[in-house]
């Protein structure tokens, strides 16, 4: 692997944190949590360091969780006063953290854009707090342009009363991994979910876990793939119920819309019940664009690719509508439509 040594003005205790990520080396494909992430050929890369952490903490996470180990290692903290690049370089790693709390009874509106123009890798480690009776809208969109690898996870805590409407969506040209934990911790806390994966080239891969820890929380997860020639989307949905978490609602639905042969999806839905009395709902479908509908567009004058474009962009809308600004979604839609029209059958 390229991460051979430890920088000598890295802090002691993520310097710790740092040798112990060394020591369990890149996650590979033979790890359970992994099998669908190729990191390969970032563990073969020359990366060299653009931005150190000046202040130490102490931070505990998983000695296990790569991801945990390499972020809260490396990662600078904007509002510490600590400086980060908007942009990654070449051959560059940029890690970063944040923090974000939704005070009780208010509404919150966040765009996070992961953006990465070069051939670079970021990492990013995303904490947010709902405290009871809050709204959270969050949207978070990969740069559809870009060519940086990014690895991210949020983390996500939901009080009593709370509500988080969360969008997912992927329109990105390089290894991309989102890391989503949700945690309903209070009573009637509620989580909506709707993902969009469209990559361009590379892979994207989004493990999804909601732990049910209170009685009368609910859940809803969307998530929808579409699978052009030489991609690869994974998709898994965890729904775990904690004993005393009566009356669980939750319901998680996953549908791939295969557009090549060459396509790969990956849709594993999951639940892991501790508690009776309960009522959770889950399922997947895989499937490919309706003939007769093709059929029905081209004989009124629509050329093949923008017929395929159309009924694909119907598929997408289901996500894509629940992005509240009109101009990120108009956008989103515009590149989905271009990129469905250039693509190879």
């Amino acid at each position: 692997m390229s991460l051979t040594s430890l920088p000598a003005q890295l802090p002691p205790a993520r310097g710790a944190r740092l040798q112990q990520f060394l020591d369990l080396g890149w996650p590979h494909r033979k790890l359970e949590a992994w099998r669908h992430t190729d990191l390969a050929p970032l563990a073969k890369r020359a990366w060299h360091w653009t931005t150190l952490p000046a202040q130490d903490d102490a931070q505990k996470v998983d000695a296990r969780d790569h991801f945990a180990l390499l972020n809260s290692a490396l990662a600078t903290a904007p509002a510490a006063g600590e400086q980060t690049p908007d942009r990654v370089a070449a051959d560059a790693q940029v890690h970063t953290q944040g923090r974000h709390a939704v005070a009780a009874h208010a509404t919150d509106h966040q765009v996070l854009r992961r953006e990465g123009t070069v051939d670079g890798l970021r990492s990013h480690w995303q904490h947010l707090q709902l405290d009871h009776h809050s709204q959270s809208h969050l949207v978070w969109v990969s740069d559809p342009q870009g060519s940086g690898h990014d690895l991210s996870r949020l983390s996500i805590t939901v009080a009593e009363g709370a509500t988080l409407a969360l969008v997912v969506v992927h329109l990105g040209r390089a290894i991309t991994r989102l890391e989503l934990d949700i945690h309903l911790q209070g009573p009637h806390s509620a989580a909506h979910l709707h993902a969009l994966s469209l990559p361009a080239a590379g892979g994207f891969d989004l493990p999804v876990t909601v732990h049910h820890q209170a009685p009368h929380a609910v859940s809803r997860l969307q998530l929808r793939a579409i699978g052009l020639a030489g991609t690869r989307s994974s998709i898994n949905g965890r729904i775990k119920v904690y004993e005393g978490a009566i009356k669980t609602d939750s319901e998680q639905h996953m549908a791939s819309l295969l557009l090549s042969p060459k396509a790969e999806i990956n849709a594993k839905p999951d639940l892991e019940i501790y508690n009776d009395d309960v009522k959770c709902a889950h399922g997947a479908s895989f499937g490919q664009l309706d003939e007769d509908a093709l059929f029905y567009l081209r004989a009124r004058g629509l050329n093949d690719a923008t017929a395929r474009a159309l009924l694909t962009q119907g598929f997408a809308e289901q996500v894509l509508r629940e992005i509240p600004d009109e101009a990120l979604r108009t956008s989103l839609t515009n590149t989905l439509l271009q990129r469905l029209r250039d693509a190879e059958p």
